[in-house]
C-alpha cells in the first residue's frame, strides 16, 4: 500500500513539473499605456512551450496592494473604480498557439466625451483553458486527470490630461545576512498626485572610509499605483560578499518606458555600520 501511495505522488510530482515546464507563455509588452493622442496599441503573445495552448482573454478590475500585487475589487470599491475596460475593445477573444505561434492581440480605445483627467487602468488576463482529453489514454485506462489553469495578466492603463504624479522615498530597511554575507533592503515611497509612477529602484553604497560607489541592490518595472498613498518594496540583493560598514546609501528611483529622462527621487543616507540590522537564523 506504501508503494502504491509512494508511486501516486511520483506520477503527481512529475505530471507538475512537465505542466510548469510546457505552460509558458511570452508575453510583449507587459504593461500597455495609452496617452492622449494613443488610440491603438499591440500585444503580442508567442507560445513558448512545447504543446498546444489555449487563452480566452477577458478584462478583470484589481486594485494595487501596498506590499506588491492586487486584489479583486469590491463591489463597493467597482462604484469608485476608474476602468478603462469600458472605453477599450480588443480582438481576438480567445487564442489557440502552436509551440513558436505567435499571436497579436489589437486594443482599440474610445474616448468618451467629457473624459475627467486622471489615470483609467483594468487588466487583461489571459486566462488557459485546459487542454482536450487524450482519447488513447482513456482507452487503456488511465483515468486519473490534472486539470491546472495557468493564467497571465497585465495593467492597460488610460491616461487623460498630463500625468503629475510625485513620489519620493519615506523609509528604508537595511539588514545583514553574516551567514551567507548578504543584505536584504527595502524601502517605502510616498506618492501624490492623479497617476502612477514607472521605472527602477536602485540602490548604491560607498565605504566612509575609502572606496567605489557600487550599486549593491535594485528592482525593475515598479509602478505606485494612484490608490495608494504609500507603496513598500523589497530591492533585489546585486552585490556578493558583502562586508558592512561605515557607508554612504543613495537610492534612486528613475523613470522608464513613458518616463524615460524622468528623476522620481534622489536621496541621500549616512549609514553607519552599527545600524546594520542582523538577520535571523532560521
Amino acid at each position: 500500500m506504501k508503494r502504491s501511495f509512494s508511486t501516486y505522488v511520483g506520477l503527481v510530482l512529475l505530471m507538475l513539473i512537465q505542466f510548469n515546464a510546457g505552460a509558458e507563455l511570452m508575453i510583449s509588452p507587459t504593461r500597455v499605456v495609452f496617452s492622449e493622442r494613443d488610440r491603438a496599441q499591440e500585444i503580442v503573445l508567442i507560445n513558448s512551450g512545447s504543446k498546444l495552448t489555449t487563452y480566452r482573454i477577458e478584462w478583470q478590475e484589481k486594485k494595487a496592494l501596498p506590499g506588491g500585487g492586487y486584489a479583486s475589487l469590491t463591489d463597493q470599491e467597482m462604484l469608485t473604480h476608474q476602468a478603462s475596460s469600458k472605453m477599450l475593445r480588443f480582438s481576438p477573444k480567445q487564442v489557440r498557439l502552436n509551440p513558436g505561434e505567435r499571436q497579436i492581440i489589437k486594443l482599440a480605445l474610445r474616448k468618451p466625451k467629457g473624459l475627467q483627467d486622471g489615470e483609467y487602468r483594468s487588466h487583461l488576463l489571459f486566462r488557459a483553458l485546459p487542454a482536450p482529453r487524450d482519447a488513447k489514454s482513456e482507452a487503456e485506462g488511465m483515468s486519473m486527470t490534472l486539470n491546472l489553469h495557468m493564467s497571465y495578466s497585465l495593467p492597460v492603463i488610460v491616461r487623460q490630461g498630463k500625468p503629475d504624479t510625485s513620489v519620493s522615498f519615506e523609509e528604508y530597511r537595511f539588514n545583514y545576512d553574516e551567514t551567507n554575507e548578504l543584505g536584504q533592503l527595502s524601502v517605502t515611497l510616498s506618492r501624490v498626485g492623479k497617476y502612477s509612477s514607472f521605472g527602477n529602484i536602485l540602490a548604491y553604497w560607498e565605504p566612509i572610509a575609502g572606496g567605489d560607489r557600487t550599486m549593491i541592490a535594485r528592482v525593475n518595472a515598479y509602478s505606485v499605483y494612484p490608490e495608494l498613498q504609500q507603496a513598500q518594496t523589497n530591492l533585489v540583493w546585486l552585490n556578493a560578499n558583502f562586508k558592512p560598514t561605515d557607508g554612504k546609501l543613495t537610492l534612486v528611483y528613475e523613470g522608464t518606458g513613458e518616463f524615460r529622462g524622468k528623476m522620481f527621487d534622489s536621496k541621500y543616507y549616512t549609514h553607519p555600520k552599527a545600524k546594520f540590522k542582523a538577520i535571523p537564523s532560521p
